[in-house]
C-alpha cells in the first residue's frame, strides 16, 4: 500500500502543514496561513503547573486537533476523526483507511519517532500523515521544518503504535483523522468572519485567568514568583523550556503571530477590506515583541547572576496589552461589518 502523488512538503507547522498537504492531495488550493486562521489556531493558554518536561508550559495556539476540526467544518470539508481506547483496533482502523488510498493524519509523541531530527524533545501532540505501508513499516509524511530535506520517512508498526499511545496523561489516545470529500466547499468569506469572531472570543472572553490576553499577563505574574516558587535552578529550567516552546521547539510565540498576520493580509483580499491590512501590520508588531522576549530570555538564561526575571515579565505585560487592544479593535471591526 502506497498512496501515489502525495504532495509531501515541509511546512511552517505540523498540524496546519499536514492539513495543507492533505488538501493539496485532493486538488484544493489554500495557504497554510488561511488554514491556521480559519481554524482559529491563534490562542494563548498558560496553566500554573508542570505539563511537559516537568515545567509550566505556555501554549500559543489552540489545542492539537482543533484547527482541523474547525477549519473543515467552516469550509464544508467532509472528514472523519477517531480516537481508540484499544491500540490494536487503532492500527487495524489505520490499515483499513490506507487500503482505500486515503492519507491518514495521526497525533503522536515525538520521542517515539526514530526518524525525528530532535532527539531530546518530548511532545505527545505532534501531527504526521501516514501515506502507505510496506510490510511492517509505515510510510510517514512529517512536514516539520526541522527536517533537513523533504523526504518521506519509515517507521515500524510497533514503534508507531508506541508513538500513538505514549505514557502521558496528555496522550491523544490513538487519534486519527482524514478527509473524505472537498467538493462541497463553503463560502470562504463567511468562514473568515466566523473564524475571526471565534479567535476574538478565545483571546478576550474566556472567564479564566489562564486564557487569552489575560493568560499572558498571568504568565508574567508567575514569572515574577518563579525563584520563590521553584528555587533558582528549577526557575531557570522553566524559563529554558518556555523559550524552547516559544521559539525553538515549534512555531511558537512569534511564529503563530506572523502566521496570523499573513492570514489577516489574505483575508483583506478575500473580503476586499483594507482595514484588515492595518490589523496585519499590528499583528506583525506583536510577533516582533514575542521575538524580543525570546532574545532577551536567552540572554538572561546565559547570564543570570544577581538578576531576577522582572524585566522579562515586563515584556510579557506589554505583549498582553498589545494583544488585548488588537483583538478588541478587531472585534469592533466585526460588529461594524
Amino acid at each position: 500500500m502506497r498512496i501515489e502523488n502525495y504532495p509531501h512538503k515541509t511546512r511552517i507547522h505540523c498540524e496546519t502543514g499536514s492539513i495543507k498537504n492533505m488538501i493539496d492531495f485532493y486538488g484544493f488550493t489554500i495557504s497554510e496561513e488561511m488554514i491556521f486562521g480559519i481554524g482559529s489556531g491563534y490562542d494563548f493558554i498558560h496553566f500554573p503547573f508542570p505539563m511537559f518536561n516537568k515545567c509550566e508550559t505556555p501554549l500559543f495556539r489552540n489545542t492539537p486537533g482543533k484547527i482541523f476540526l474547525k477549519f473543515s467544518k467552516r469550509m464544508g470539508i467532509k472528514k472523519k476523526i477517531f480516537k481508540f481506547s484499544n491500540p490494536d483496533k487503532a492500527m487495524k482502523a489505520l490499515d483499513a483507511v490506507l487500503e482505500k488510498d486515503i492519507p491518514v493524519g495521526l497525533v503522536v509523541e515525538i520521542l517515539s519517532l526514530p526518524f525525528f531530527p530532535l532527539k531530546d524533545r518530548s511532545f505527545p501532540a505532534h501531527t504526521i500523515v501516514i501515506v502507505g505501508k510496506e510490510k511492517d513499516e509505515y510510510i510517514v509524511s512529517d512536514c516539520d521544518y526541522h527536517f533537513p530535506v523533504e523526504e518521506l520517512n519509515f517507521i515500524k508498526e510497533e514503534k508507531l503504535k508506541e508513538a500513538r499511545y505514549p505514557k502521558s496523561l496528555l496522550s491523544a489516545k490513538g487519534k486519527m483523522f482524514y478527509i473524505e470529500d472537498v467538493t462541497q466547499i463553503k463560502d470562504i468569506k463567511k468562514a473568515i468572519r466566523t473564524a475571526i469572531k471565534d479567535t476574538c472570543h478565545q483571546m478576550l472572553e474566556i472567564p479564566f485567568p489562564y486564557f487569552g490576553a489575560q493568560g499572558i499577563r498571568f504568565l508574567a505574574k508567575r514569572m515574577r514568583k518563579y525563584d520563590k516558587i521553584y528555587g533558582r535552578v528549577r526557575a531557570l529550567d522553566n524559563l529554558k523550556w518556555q523559550l524552547q516552546t516559544s521559539e525553538e521547539a515549534g512555531t511558537g510565540g512569534s511564529g503563530y503571530r506572523y502566521m496570523y498576520a499573513t492570514f489577516l493580509k489574505e483575508a483583506a483580499y478575500y473580503l476586499q477590506d483594507d482595514s484588515l491590512l492595518t490589523f496585519a501590520d499590528e499583528m506583525r508588531k506583536v510577533a516582533d515583541q514575542w521575538q524580543s522576549f525570546a532574545i532577551e530570555g536567552r540572554r538572561y538564561y546565559k547570564n543570570h547572576e544577581n538578576k531576577d526575571m522582572n524585566f522579562l515579565a515586563d515584556i510579557l505585560i506589554t505583549i498582553a496589552e498589545m494583544e488585548k487592544k488588537l483583538f478588541e479593535d478587531l472585534r469592533k471591526w466585526l460588529y461594524n461589518k
